[in-house]
């Protein structure tokens, strides 16, 4: 079995692990991250990509996102390879997301290594509404977009499951349809917000407020006028996800709100800690 990374790949057969992903994104764009050079590995049988998987280096952990596959043998000795190499660069524990929460390939390659079931992820259809705007909305432009990445990385350190962006993992969202806006209150930066379109589905992917101003009820303003402007442009509904162990989220999303709500995605936790007291 040909393990390759993904800088040792052409360009033909990067375009093939791209749209082998493509073909099996269900997963709204800030959950995934654009394969890496440093941290994605591939399996091929002759000229075909059975199998991709790689990982997000956060400061005290990793995340391993980027998973497809075709064939379940070829995932499962690649899911080991990843494994070992997430392990090896001592992070204090590693997480990875199982979508569907309940595919039995995922599932048993990442029980049989260890991973214990840590967080689910929900996916909330939400309704909109006609109220005043109590914020504003400034849209990402070349001379904003340093201060959108500083803003949305300060607000989100201390996440247990966001990574921060960079300007080429921007880029990327970008590219692919994300519009990002900085959020103001007057004159004053409060936040950001992140909204995917998808045909005719509109996705709130993030809401971020700056540490210093949190509990102040700024989350409820930016979703307030988040659900005005789509309720003017006659968009009666949103998706917007969340994960059961994030309660800032969970207080947001009052259950008057939303319509439906579906377990989306469950995580995964190997603790690499506890596995060395073991050891």
């Amino acid at each position: 079995m040909n393990i390759l990374s993904y800088r040792q790949l052409s360009h033909q057969q990067r375009r093939l692990v791209h749209r082998l992903l493509h073909n099996n994104r269900f997963f709204p764009l800030s959950l995934s991250c654009q394969p890496t050079e440093h941290h994605q590995w591939t399996v091929w049988k002759e000229d075909q990509v059975s199998a991709t998987l790689g990982f997000h280096v956060l400061e005290h952990s990793i995340q391993i996102l980027n998973a497809a596959y075709t064939d379940l043998h070829a995932f499962r000795s690649l899911a080991r390879h990843v494994h070992s190499e997430a392990v090896s660069l001592s992070p204090k524990h590693i997480d990875v997301q199982i979508i569907p929460p309940h595919d039995f390939g995922f599932v048993s390659t990442w029980a049989s290594l260890g991973y214990q079931l840590s967080s689910e992820q929900f996916r909330l259809i939400g309704l909109t509404h006609n109220r005043v705007p109590s914020v504003q909305f400034k849209p990402l432009t070349l001379r904003n977009r340093q201060l959108y990445l500083t803003i949305r990385n300060d607000a989100t350190c201390d996440s247990e499951f966001l990574f921060p962006y960079d300007t080429l993992h921007l880029d990327y969202l970008v590219d692919q349809g994300a519009l990002p806006y900085l959020v103001y209150d007057d004159k004053t930066i409060v936040g950001t917000i992140l909204i995917e379109k998808h045909k005719q589905t509109v996705r709130l992917l993030e809401i971020t407020c700056l540490p210093q101003l949190k509990h102040q009820g700024y989350g409820r303003r930016i979703l307030d006028t988040f659900q005005t402007k789509l309720h003017k442009k006659n968009i009666f509904s949103f998706e917007v996800y969340c994960f059961s162990t994030h309660q800032d989220a969970l207080r947001l999303y009052q259950p008057d709100a939303f319509c439906d709500i579906q377990v989306f995605s469950n995580w995964h936790r190997y603790s690499c800690e506890g596995a060395l007291l073991t050891t």
